[in-house]
């Protein structure tokens, strides 16, 4: 085979793998773990079998948010910040937050449930609008968080080749949730 016919059936080769992951993302459509279609839904089914669902809007103060950012090592510029909190007899089942973030030019929801340590539940991927999916919706990659807090080494956290910037987003972000449960609910900042 010469230089030419080579270089020819590696450039088809290469045309035919593209072809099929774009198809495969197509084919792969919206993620939506939990099958729900709002914020609501979401929090009822992490919480199923609570007798009430209490939804907590808290207005960050300045303190608050620089104890935030110096967990993450990262500027907070979100102003209010809204868990639920599961009860059942009388007890807290857990907390959850969830968070719709702006992904280059799509959407990714997603919730954060919480135990009341402050340690990372899971995670559920509720929506993700991009063409791609690229895993960051299924669980063997959302697993990673589960148990994490406020404290650990979010570097850690697995990338998935071709969801660079998702999976920072997401991983970000749950930093962000588990360092403001601490500061709020465990540490008590004012």
């Amino acid at each position: 085979m010469n230089t030419e016919n080579f270089k020819r059936t590696v450039r088809i080769l290469w045309q035919g793998l593209w072809v099929m992951v774009i198809v495969l993302g197509l084919m792969a459509g919206n993620a939506s773990a939990l099958n729900v279609t709002s914020t609501q839904d979401a929090v009822k089914a992490a919480f199923s079998g609570a007798d009430k669902i209490i939804k907590k809007r808290i207005r960050l103060t300045t303190p608050q948010r620089a104890a935030i950012g110096k967990l993450t090592t990262r500027v907070i510029r979100d102003k209010v910040m809204i868990f639920y909190v599961g009860v059942k007899g009388g007890q807290n089942m857990g907390f959850a937050m969830v968070e719709r973030v702006v992904n280059r030019s799509w959407t990714i929801s997603y919730m954060v449930v919480m135990n009341s340590d402050g340690s990372v539940k899971n995670v559920e991927v509720l929506n993700y609008e991009g063409a791609r999916n690229w895993g960051v919706q299924y669980d063997s990659w959302l697993n990673q968080f589960d148990g994490m807090k406020a404290g650990s080494d979010f570097r850690g956290v697995s990338g998935i080749t071709g969801a660079t910037i998702s999976v920072r987003t997401i991983t970000a972000g749950v930093q962000k949730i588990t360092a403001a449960y601490q500061v709020i609910f465990l540490d008590k900042v004012k």
